[in-house]
Parts: C-alpha cells; structure tokens; sequence
C-alpha cells in the first residue's frame, strides 16, 4: 500500500496482469452479457518486511471480477495505459480488521504497462 500524499489517494502494486489484446478484448465486451472476458491482476495489499529485508514478502490482495470500461494510453509508449472499471476487493486485509469480510464492489483506477505487466491500482467506493 502506498499514499500519494499530493492528492490524498491510496494506491495499490499490480504484479501481474493481463496482455494488451487481452486487456483491450475485455473492454470491448466489458457491456455484453453474453460474451464475458475475465482479466486478472494480482494486486499487493502490502509487505511482511522493509525493502531490502531477505524474509520479506508480499501479501496479495482478494480482487476478481474485473470490468475495464475504459482505456486510455498514457505516454506515447503504446505499452502504458490509463485504466478505468469496476471490480469486487476485500480492503480488510489492508485494515487489519480481525475477521475477513467478503470482497466489496469498488471502482478503480489504474496505471498499467503491458510490457511489464505491472502498474498501480486505486479503489474507489
């Protein structure tokens, strides 16, 4: 988890995540019913250690059902996207509540470059 004190938002690492054709082909149907495409990205909720540290890990976040409704690039790359949908996330973990709860709707918005399949996610309620 990381906060981007500069417009009070918090925002989430994305590991890995789906190819351009697959991320374009999913917005295409993002509105049809009959023809669902699943994407899929592995998001971060945070690590056991500091950087550098040799036991450290990351502790994945529940995310699934992912719509990407919209796609912009984002610099002249072709590779990096400005990515806008809906998806379903447990935040408990992030909130360190004792028991988890199942995975809430939000809205997001991500940075994502399909070369590395990484990028940055933030969920809106």
């Amino acid at each position: 988890m990381n906060i981007n004190k500069k417009k009070e938002e918090v925002y989430f690492d994305i590991i890995s995540g789906p190819s351009k054709d697959a991320l374009f082909d999913a917005c295409k149907y993002a509105y049809n019913k009959a023809a669902k495409l699943d994407v899929n990205f592995s998001v971060i909720a945070g690590y056991t250690a500091p950087l550098g540290h040799p036991k450290r890990a990351s502790i994945p976040m529940e995310v699934s059902d992912f719509r990407v409704l919209a796609v912009g690039h984002e610099g002249a790359s072709g590779e990096s996207f400005n990515l806008y949908g809906r998806c379903r996330a447990n935040l408990d973990i992030v909130n360190k509540a004792a028991s988890y709860s199942a995975a809430a709707p939000y809205k997001f918005k991500a940075e994502y470059n399909t070369k590395t399949r990484n990028g940055r996610i933030t969920f809106i309620k």
